[in-house]
């Protein structure tokens, strides 16, 4: 006899299987957005900061420099970011176009009605404290971030439900 695979309590499985549940949640919410799915989050994270280079983008997502490389061209043909040369010459920093920053707006409610969604069935204090649980995660790839540092990084606030 076969012993049961421990998909309940394996981690991975688990993560999985919620961002799949979540990511659905949101795609029904942004079918209708022009920028829907990892791109909104990549657009946030560009248009929130001064010209961030492209290490500094794969890092902070946890990607390589060439996942995040193919998603970034998406953006460029879509004509919404621009690759410009960064403070040296080996570096390249992100910048948005107002086409980008166009779409990005229009996107928004989308987002905030999904984050809205998402936080009910959550609550406030049970995401703040899976936020933090999250974060404890992220330092298994990146040790030198301590959780508390990775937790006080900016992070988009949902409005309140109505």
């Amino acid at each position: 006899m076969k012993s049961p695979v421990p998909t309940s309590s394996c981690i991975s499985y688990n993560l999985r299987k919620a961002s799949r549940v979540v990511s659905k949640l949101y795609a029904n919410e942004m079918r209708s957005a022009p920028i829907r799915g990892p791109q909104f989050s990549l657009m946030m994270m560009i248009s929130t900061r001064e010209n961030p280079k492209i290490s500094e983008l794969a890092n902070e997502i946890g990607a390589d420099r060439t996942t995040l490389t193919r998603n970034l061209e998406q953006l460029t043909k879509r004509g919404f970011i621009r690759v410009a040369q960064g403070n040296d010459l080996r570096s390249k920093a992100i910048q948005t176009t107002p086409k980008g920053e166009l779409a990005l707006e229009r996107s928004l409610g989308h987002w905030q009605r999904a984050q809205a969604k998402a936080l009910k069935a959550l609550g406030e204090e049970r995401w703040a404290r899976m936020l933090n649980d999250l974060s404890v995660l992220s330092t298994l790839t990146h040790p030198q971030k301590r959780p508390h540092q990775l937790a006080s990084q900016k992070t988009l606030k949902s409005p309140t439900p109505a």
